[in-house]
């Protein structure tokens, strides 16, 4: 049982908190020891009115579902002891009573969890056994100080970190127990805000439990806890009020242009292909040939199967005002010629469709669709092919898994998806992996590193995993500066029930073609190549 404090400064904590505190409560291999208040508060200097001014604008104007920062009191259970202290204040930081740290260390911590008392400085660093872990909510390698979230939106960088890491005496310098990575909501400094503290929920959570697994080692000495890379950006300050006119002043110009561009010319999703001789693929993507949509609709997420001399193209297709896709499929010829103009709807539900990952084993074909608005995810078996699909099995239930991407290897499956690990976070940070060695009778097993990345430019799964010149490549989502903005490949150099390790080696981005913003699916088979790309479509 792993012992834990919490500093705060108020029995009043932040909902993003909350959450932290219920899952310490919650968790059998966690014990909060202690709850330890600063009567000596600190005193934060205002910001300056006009920044306040616009950040209340903007919260109005784009508020978040469940904001992380709902403030409130927290009942702790009556059996965990609350000790108050009074905080030394030194400049802009605080030190502890040499009485209260020997009462502190007396109990035997494991870690101490700083959600108040502001910068920590002296012995305090070194009572718990673990340290003290803090969330800095920034990358800290390229953001430091305050405020979180802002300087992201205002710098135009296309991700938001948050850093778990154990405190020093160097502001935000400490030792690096994970990192995560979301896509910066350039469209709302708040709603930005919430998401980057969401994801440090996931982080501590994750970490927390790790550590009662006895995953995270205890360094010898605490000194040996501490990280000093060097760090050449500014350390970000609230900006003062001509500062705050001017970032405002730009957003609201930039957002006010992207709204008009949007509605005047909504991008659409559609297709590209190119077969080519000697089963080889097709590297210049200005050379492929384009399936276009009627206009409003998207055509997207497209897998290409190989039989009987045909080629298929299977897609999400999502008509004009509808909220729901279905499946659908084109035809083409041996030599590439489509079949077919229109295309012919195989595979319909009440729920949403996308994704047709499509696989063949003991010669039939399965299909895999995303239906995560379905909270399911199921196998279809296709009956007659390419028309007829049926339910064969479900994978998983109360389980929104997106993007599921199977794979055959060295005698086990391996099934690759991103989750939601709370409602709050993303679809696509997160990556799973789940392993069985029958994928329709056997139990899917989590992985023991899962999530294996918290990274939005990398997680999501972006078509069928292949074999390159020896090499096992996996296609993912570069998932900033928005969603599916282009496609990363990476050979997979680890891979079992025990590791999973990648290395980047390529990637494709939306740049052949003007008015191109994305591309976010890739398959081949026989030389046959087909990728996707959203844009306006001129006509």
């Amino acid at each position: 049982m792993k012992k834990i404090g919490i500093l705060l400064d108020d029995l009043k904590i932040n909902r993003w908190q909350e959450k932290i505190a219920d899952y310490i409560e919650k968790h059998p291999g966690l014990k909060l020891e202690i709850v330890i208040i600063n009567n000596n508060p600190y005193k934060k200097t205002k910001s300056s009115i006009l920044y306040r001014l616009f950040q209340a604008a903007d919260r109005k104007i784009y508020p978040f579902k469940n904001d992380a920062f709902v403030y409130e009191e927290y009942l702790f259970p009556s059996t965990v002891p609350i000790l108050r202290i009074n905080g030394i204040e030194t400049s802009f930081s605080y030190t502890f009573l040499p009485e209260d740290i020997i009462k502190i260390k007396n109990l035997e911590l494991d870690v101490l969890i700083r959600f108040g008392f502001g910068i920590l400085k002296g012995d305090i660093l070194q009572a718990a056994k673990f340290g003290v872990w803090s969330l800095h909510h920034g990358d800290n390698k390229i953001n430091r100080g305050g405020p979180p979230g802002f300087w992201e939106v205002v710098n135009g960088e296309e991700v938001t970190g948050a850093t778990l890491q154990i405190l020093s005496s160097d502001l935000d310098g400490g030792k690096v127990i994970e990192k995560a990575y979301t896509k910066t909501n350039s469209t709302s400094f708040n709603r930005n805000k919430n998401e980057v503290f969401w994801s440090g929920v996931e982080l501590f959570t994750s970490s927390l439990n790790d550590l009662a697994l006895n995953k995270i080692s205890q360094p010898e000495s605490m000194a040996d806890s501490y990280e000093r890379p060097y760090y050449y950006y500014p350390l970000y300050k609230d900006p003062r009020n001509l500062e705050a006119i001017k970032i405002h002043l730009k957003f609201w110009i930039r957002r006010i242009i992207e709204v008009f561009t949007e509605f005047l010319h909504p991008p659409q999703w559609f297709i590209l292909y190119k077969l080519k001789k000697a089963q080889n693929t097709e590297t210049s993507i200005f050379r492929y040939k384009k399936l276009i949509p009627p206009k409003g609709n998207d055509w997207a997420d497209p897998f290409v199967i190989e039989n009987d001399n045909n080629f298929y193209i299977f897609f999400e297709e999502l008509p004009k005002d509808s909220n729901k896709a279905h499946i659908s499929y084109f035809p083409f010829s041996s030599s590439g010629e489509l079949l077919s103009q229109v295309p012919k709807k195989v595979l319909e539900e009440e729920w949403h469709l996308s994704y047709p990952f499509i696989f063949k084993e003991e010669d039939k074909y399965y299909m895999v669709p995303e239906s995560a608005n379905s909270d399911e995810l199921w196998i279809y078996e296709c009956e007659k092919f390419p028309d007829k699909w049926v339910k064969k099995k479900r994978l998983f239930k109360d389980k929104q898994f997106y993007d599921a991407t199977l794979l055959k290897y060295e005698g086990l499956w391996y099934l690759f998806g991103t989750e939601k690990v709370i409602n709050e976070s993303s679809r696509e940070q997160y990556l799973f992996i789940y392993y069985t060695n029958d994928i329709f009778s056997g139990t899917l097993e989590p992985h023991p590193n899962n999530p294996v990345y918290r990274d939005t430019r990398v997680a999501r799964p972006a078509g069928r995993i292949f074999m390159q010149d020896g090499k096992l490549i996996r296609p993912s989502q570069i998932g900033a500066p928005k969603y599916g903005f282009g496609i990363q490949f990476s050979e997979i150099t680890a891979l079992s029930p025990n590791e999973f390790e990648e290395i980047k080696i390529d990637q494709i981005l939306p740049y052949w073609e003007k008015n191109l913003v994305a591309t976010h699916t890739y398959n081949t088979s026989g030389g046959f190549t087909v990728i996707d790309a959203q844009g306006k479509i001129n006509r």
